[in-house]
């Protein structure tokens, strides 16, 4: 089965990214329209509905998302993300998105692809966005059902269909969960056939945002051993055995040398941040705190009492100051492994600490690429 990427479809990006990195200029930016949704997911890290009349009332305005995306635009923003919760459930969503794609953003919305109503998808006819990442939860209304809470499947599938008859590039994401695993071959022969782009995530954030406390846990996640057997499971779904083969032996080869290269190591502090979280991206809450990514709680600017520009400077240079763990710097399993700083700091409460099932996840993917190689450790 050939499994479309994503990663390619903008590929000047990638250099904008690494000169963005290098100057500190804030090109990706996130806006978090709202913080509700009509769905209830299991292991959502934002979604709270216990009073949605109020916190409806504390997102910003249209008004306000609009001015700083001008303060953004001036800052040298080019790509922006709308999301949400589920950013189409507000009322002034097609507003909101049609000014700030005439504004010039290349703007890619995420949704969960059950509120695509006739405005939205004549602003995007009219203004075709860079892409539609359409959360896909399973393959059946039961599925939807036991994980979202809701019966949508079908909505969502007819609006995939709009959006692709519409003319527009559209990605199906699956959240691989034990509530939906046993859908995902469904999941990857739907995108197949509907010829949508696919990705397929089996790492759950603990949801810190919702709660401090909640470091570490997530009700809503595999085991760690069970979300590294599900990376493997999806990776041999998107390539040809071949493919997988060449993968693994490739990773299994890095790890050996690594661990010769390493080995009696110890590393004085951790790395700083890699991604582009704090260093040219930037994400703002539904109710206006810019941080760098939407997974983390901290470093913080409000952007409303400090303005764009000086919360960007504030997360910049307090995000540079972010090191990993020490051990993630030598460790053999590295060129696996994706752990980040939203990770450490919501599996552990901290950056620099190592986080227990990141690393038990990686070492259960290894032993999957084993299995199909001859190169061993």
């Amino acid at each position: 089965m050939e499994i479309r990427n994503w990663t390619q479809d903008f590929p000047i990006g990638r250099a904008l990214t690494a000169r963005a990195n290098r100057l500190g200029i804030p090109l990706h930016g996130t806006f978090e329209l709202t913080s509700r949704c009509n769905f209830s997911c299991r292991m959502c890290y934002v979604h709270n509905m216990q009073n949605s009349g109020e916190l409806k009332k504390r997102e910003l305005t249209a008004a306000q998302w609009l001015e700083i995306a001008e303060e953004a635009k001036r800052c040298g923003t080019l790509f922006l993300l709308l999301t949400g919760g589920e950013a189409m459930l507000r009322e002034d969503f097609a507003e909101i998105y049609c000014k700030l794609s005439v504004m010039g953003f290349r703007i890619v919305v995420n949704s969960n692809g059950s509120m695509l109503t006739d405005e939205i998808l004549g602003c995007f006819r009219k203004y075709p966005p860079g892409r539609v990442n359409v959360s896909v939860y399973g393959i059946s209304d039961e599925t939807y059902r036991e994980l979202c809470g809701v019966e949508a499947r079908a909505r969502v599938t007819e609006n995939i269909r709009r959006l692709k008859a519409a003319g527009i590039s559209v990605r199906t994401v699956m959240t691989a969960t034990p509530y939906n695993c046993h859908d995902m071959e469904e999941i990857c022969r739907f995108s197949r056939e509907e010829d949508t782009l696919l990705e397929v995530g089996t790492y759950m954030f603990p949801p810190i945002r919702l709660n401090g406390e909640d470091c570490g846990e997530n009700a809503g996640r595999f085991t760690a051993e069970e979300a590294g057997r599900y990376r493997i499971r999806w990776e041999r779904l998107r390539c040809t055995e071949e493919e997988f083969h060449k993968r693994a032996e490739g990773k299994i080869r890095e790890c050996r040398y690594l661990e010769e290269q390493y080995r009696g190591r110890t590393a004085a502090e951790g790395e700083p941040v890699w991604c582009q979280a704090g260093r040219s991206a930037y994400w703002i809450t539904w109710n206006g705190k810019m941080r760098p990514c939407g997974l983390m709680t901290r470093p913080e600017g409000d952007v409303l009492e400090m303005g764009f520009e000086q919360a960007w400077r504030k997360i910049h240079g307090e995000t540079a100051k972010i090191r990993l763990p020490r051990e993630c710097a030598v460790c053999a399993n590295r060129k696996i492994c994706r752990v980040c700083a939203a990770m450490c700091l919501s599996e552990t409460g901290s950056f620099d600490t190592r986080p227990d099932y990141v690393c038990r996840m990686v070492d259960e993917m290894k032993r999957g690429y084993m299995e199909d190689t001859e190169v061993k450790i």
